[in-house]
């Protein structure tokens, strides 16, 4: 029988090489996502998501911040996608750190997804605080009412942010064992969950700090860099 993967440069089969493309297509589109993202927040002066400000001017930036909530759930789903074919591609390579990764990976974007949608728990609470009947007491109560449930949602990300690069180091190690996909590209890989762990695990010591940033932006070049090397694997 003949193998269906010989005379492909990249030594896949063909039904691999189609679930690669594919995946590449969903990490760049995940990363285009996030990238707007920003842009929106940028362009139309969201506040930290932390700030009181998202509680007590919600009507002005409602639609802003349901666009920044949507976008960033869309980049997360696409991500994660993309890590369902990583596992594919690395499974025969490396069946222990692909299988680690996918599950470690998947949990924190699993975990990054619930924690995105902000505005649901916002929305009520901002209607009650410009409610005509609320007193300055019942403001500073609903107040305490949106730290506290900011602060579930807060529990959330750090700990999505710290899983994923975890995930992201693991899939470096499988691809140390490909030559699809280079140790160039695992050492990276490994170099960028390092990063991102070390940044989310600071986050997480100290709330008060903002490395978290560095997590979410490592995760990011992670799926552009991979995400566009599985794209080639398709044109091949």
């Amino acid at each position: 029988m003949t193998d269906p993967s010989h005379n492909d440069p990249s030594g896949m089969a063909e039904p691999d090489v189609q679930l690669s493309r594919w995946g590449g297509v969903a990490a760049l589109a995940g990363v285009a996502m996030m990238v707007v993202t920003v842009g929106v927040v940028v362009a139309a002066g969201l506040p930290d998501a932390s700030d009181v400000e998202t509680l007590t001017d919600f009507a002005d930036i409602e639609s802003g911040r349901i666009a920044e909530h949507f976008l960033y759930l869309g980049a997360v789903v696409l991500f994660a996608v993309h890590v369902a074919v990583l596992r594919r591609l690395l499974r025969d390579a490396h069946p222990a750190a692909s299988l680690f990764g996918e599950v470690v990976a998947m949990f924190g974007l699993v975990i990054m997804a619930a924690s995105s949608l902000l505005h649901v728990s916002t929305a009520p609470l901002a209607d009650l605080y410009e409610s005509q009947d609320a007193n300055p007491t019942d403001q500073r109560a609903i107040e305490y009412s949106w730290h506290a449930a900011q602060s579930v949602f807060d529990t959330m990300l750090a700990t999505g942010v710290l899983l994923v690069p975890i995930g992201i180091a693991l899939f470096g190690v499988a691809m140390w064992e490909t030559t699809s996909f280079g140790r160039r590209l695992a050492v990276f890989s490994v170099g960028l969950g390092a990063v991102g762990t070390l940044g989310a695990a600071i986050a997480i010591i100290d709330p008060t700090s903002d490395v978290d940033a560095v997590s979410v932006l490592a995760i990011t070049v992670f799926f552009l860099s991979v995400g566009w090397r599985t794209l080639t694997f398709g044109r091949r």
